[in-house]
């Protein structure tokens, strides 16, 4: 078991087989997704696979705001994943035009002992996760935590392969608000439950990616 602390962004690794790509929301983004939550935003939380308390969908502007903001860093991405997955030889055709389509986009609030099981995202080739807020004091459970073996409350868990000599099969990721990671759909991920008061909001965006 590993646990990713970012410190680098935009930054992209491979802590198995597919990659995956770490990126610092700035703060004018973090404050105007937060600001979106005021809006009548359509509920789907009784679709949700998680333990969690609300599902919110963007509406049109937040999902073209987000999208924008994002639109270079998943270019590089996927700039980055084509030239590695040919060791060098190959790279993004630029005499074409990168298309982004975001298949879906939500807002996630969750509070003490809520969870999401492990799952994979469908309808898409590309999934993410972004941090907006964390509850108050979490710092404190994370201390003690942290003095276990396997510390993982309120972290998310990301799951490929099996484990063996000289491979991983998976690691957590401790989430810092403005944090952003895209990884392939097909990537098992899950949260773990926390128990200080409060909310854990982040949000997630499905996309497919193309050069026309």
């Amino acid at each position: 078991m590993a646990i990713l602390k970012n410190d680098k962004s935009p930054n992209f690794f491979a802590p198995f087989g597919p990659t995956m790509g770490y990126f610092k929301m700035p703060t004018e983004m973090i404050n105007f997704l937060n600001e979106s939550m005021d809006k009548k935003l359509d509920d789907f939380s009784d679709y949700l696979v998680g333990k969690v308390s609300q599902e919110l969908h963007f509406d049109k502007e937040t999902r073209k705001y987000a999208s924008e903001k994002l639109f270079n860093f998943v270019v590089d991405y996927h700039q980055y994943t084509k030239n590695r997955n040919s060791f060098g030889e190959h790279n993004l055709d630029l005499n074409k035009k990168p298309y982004l389509d975001v298949t879906a986009a939500w807002f996630v609030r969750q509070f003490e002992n809520e969870y999401n099981p492990m799952h994979i995202h469908d309808n898409c080739t590309l999934s993410s996760v972004g941090y907006l807020k964390l509850p108050e004091g979490i710092d404190k459970e994370w201390e003690e935590d942290y003095k276990d073996h396997y510390p993982a409350n309120g972290h998310i868990n990301f799951v490929y392969g099996s484990t063996g000599l000289y491979s991983c099969s998976n690691f957590l990721v401790k989430p810092q608000v403005g944090d952003f990671y895209i990884f392939p759909s097909y990537l098992f991920h899950g949260v773990y439950p926390f128990y200080t008061k409060g909310e854990r909001r982040s949000f997630s965006m499905n996309m497919t990616f193309s050069m026309v």
